[in-house]
């Protein structure tokens, strides 16, 4: 009966594959009653040494030193929230939320030279429109050159950024942090095929943006799938390869097992979802009445939608999108992957409400 009890304990406690790879490839969250136990005390544990799961993939040491787990309950006032901004993932209006929300921002507005703080030899915080309007930092974190220019004006350990959006985030979170200097990460994730079809047709009209391509216009998504050298980008960005290097199986294991131990993931589909679990991360309290028609004015009647456009649908089984989906087979086991785990992780954020509020 013992030996029965026993493995009954083990199948609870190890049960909770979700996605077909390997036995060895089953980076998945530890169990809830584990999760729990962890949050609900709201115990802050700095784990020591690379972090051991059911898989043999470890998260790399910068990794593990400079980013709270997720099973640590967040605060606020001793972390930097970093969003990693994908291009055509609603990214643009993640960052006009959280400008309406009065959140200090580090991008790249603040060091636009028409705003006069490009030459700053001080970090500081600064409204570039209007009084009233957003505050940003006076730093430009979307890139690698920016990124090293905000570390030697210590951007992070300054406090004036509530959240920093970078397209970087591997190279970011090695850069900024450190073992004193903490972060926490949030994204948002799109299907990559629907990403790249809307950056297809976005690029042959957006002539504001640096990649605008009006030559586009004349190529089908099958042709824009044939020539365009993105592909992976989700695994690439997360394991911190260039855009021209090839990404493996072990790639893709290694961003899986970071998501899963220091991301708080959203999904574009669910959008409204997605950055109420922002917002519980980063203490953001919506009952406020300011913070409410903030939310109101992209979630009520109406959704306020930036940097969108209004395109065809690439259908499923479609020449174009099988041939984007081939090419990006690892970026969509990774997607299929963070559906899951959206959903593993709404225990975890209520978990965070629920500790938060006691404290």
């Amino acid at each position: 009966a013992l030996l029965i009890g026993c493995c009954i304990l083990a199948s609870v406690l190890f049960s909770f594959d979700l996605i077909p790879f390997n036995n060895h490839e089953d980076p998945s969250l530890s169990s809830s009653e584990l999760q729990r136990h962890l949050l609900a005390k709201g115990k802050r544990r700095t784990p020591k040494g690379s972090i051991q799961t059911s898989s043999s993939t470890s998260i790399r040491s910068w990794e593990n030193n400079h980013l709270e787990p997720v099973t640590v309950t967040p605060d606020p006032s001793r972390e930097t929230v970093l969003f990693w901004h994908i291009p055509k993932s609603g990214g643009t209006t993640t960052k006009a939320i959280y400008e309406c929300l009065h959140q200090t921002l580090a991008s790249r507005a603040g060091s636009l030279p028409k705003f006069g703080h490009d030459k700053d030899e001080e970090i500081v915080a600064f409204h570039p429109w209007r009084e009233n309007g957003p505050t940003y930092v006076n730093v430009d974190t979307t890139g690698p050159e920016g990124i090293r220019h905000a570390k030697e004006m210590g951007l992070v350990p300054s406090g004036l950024a509530d959240l920093i959006i970078t397209g970087d985030p591997a190279f970011a979170i090695e850069h900024l942090y450190d073992d004193a200097h903490k972060g926490r990460v949030l994204a948002l994730f799109r299907h990559p095929v629907d990403r790249l079809v809307s950056k297809f047709y976005y690029l042959q009209t957006a002539d504001w943006e640096r990649a605008y391509n009006p030559h586009w216009k004349k190529l089908s998504v099958l042709d824009f799938a044939e020539r365009n050298n993105e592909n992976n980008l989700y695994v690439k960005k997360l394991v911190g390869k260039e855009n021209n290097e090839e990404v493996t199986a072990e790639d893709l294991k290694m961003a899986m097992k970071t998501l899963k131990e220091r991301c708080v993931v959203g999904l574009t589909n669910y959008m409204e979802e997605s950055i109420h679990r922002f917002n519980v991360v980063m203490d953001i309290d919506e009952s406020d009445v300011e913070n409410k028609k903030c939310m109101d004015q992209f979630f009520g009647g109406h959704v306020e939608k930036r940097n969108s456009n209004t395109h065809p649908i690439e259908i499923k089984g479609s020449p174009g999108w099988d041939a984007l989906a081939k090419r990006n087979e690892l970026d969509i086991r990774l997607y299929n992957y963070v559906k899951k785990l959206f959903k593993e992780q709404k225990e975890i954020v209520d978990l965070y409400a629920e500790s938060m509020a006691v404290e």
